[in-house]
């Protein structure tokens, strides 16, 4: 595996963004007082995150703004709620918001495997799907941010993974050729297939060794831990 430059995918790769997202709904709900028993804190959290998937989706394919994805999603997790007012539902949804923040993570191997690639004199940049200014706080909050590896996130760019454009733009602003770029990341989709579809190369990170080729229907090349990132 030879490449010139590195980008990296940020949540769930660099950052646990579902165990903070887990961590942090559990505590909202639990001050909330939403869930009276374990089962029912366990039915809140699995539609939670159906609904997540849903709403971001459509966030990421332009067909609402951020902004307008959370009010979406807040509406349909709390439909017993009269949250018709913009206002209300933002002020809602920035109790998860607060919570989810207190509890982001980064991953014990992140750190060490950007400071490696910097230290061998490779450009590396974070690609992530998200709001600019959220994942450089995230990032910043975690103790990633660095002034040397820029953060290309999918609001400040023509489209968001796995559009060939987003990759392109990032290996443009970082300097560095697609087919010379090494993109890493925990999502099949947005970090593999859709990378080498625009000419990178691309390594799948399976933390947890849940990637099945027989289901997916896809063979990649794949990592257990940024260590492997030689």
């Amino acid at each position: 595996m030879t490449f010139r430059a590195l980008l990296l995918d940020l949540d769930d790769t660099l950052v646990d963004h579902r165990g903070a997202a887990d961590r942090g709904l559990r505590a909202w709900l639990t001050g909330l007082g939403l869930a009276e028993s374990p089962a029912e804190l366990e039915s809140h959290v699995e539609r939670w995150f159906l609904l997540e998937a849903r709403h971001y989706e459509r966030a990421q394919r332009g067909e609402v703004s951020y902004l307008e994805h959370r009010r979406a999603r807040i509406r349909d997790f709390l439909p017993g709620w009269d949250l018709t007012d913009d206002a209300l539902a933002d002020d809602v949804y920035a109790g998860f918001l607060g919570c989810y923040r207190a509890a982001w993570r980064a991953f014990d191997d992140a750190a060490a495997a950007i400071e490696r690639a910097r230290g061998a004199g490779l450009p590396v940049g974070i690609l992530t799907n998200g709001e600019q200014a959220i994942q450089t706080e995230k990032l910043r909050r975690t103790g990633l941010l660095r002034a040397d590896v820029p953060v290309f996130a999918s609001s400040a760019l023509p489209a968001a993974k796995p559009d060939p454009r987003s990759y392109l733009s990032a290996c443009a602003r970082l300097g560095s050729e697609p087919a010379a770029t090494l993109m890493v990341g925990d999502s099949l989709r947005h970090d593999v297939v859709g990378a080498q579809r625009a000419g990178l190369q691309a390594r799948l990170l399976d933390r947890y060794g849940r990637h099945d080729p027989r289901r997916s229907g896809v063979r990649v090349p794949t990592v257990r831990g940024l260590a492997e990132v030689a």
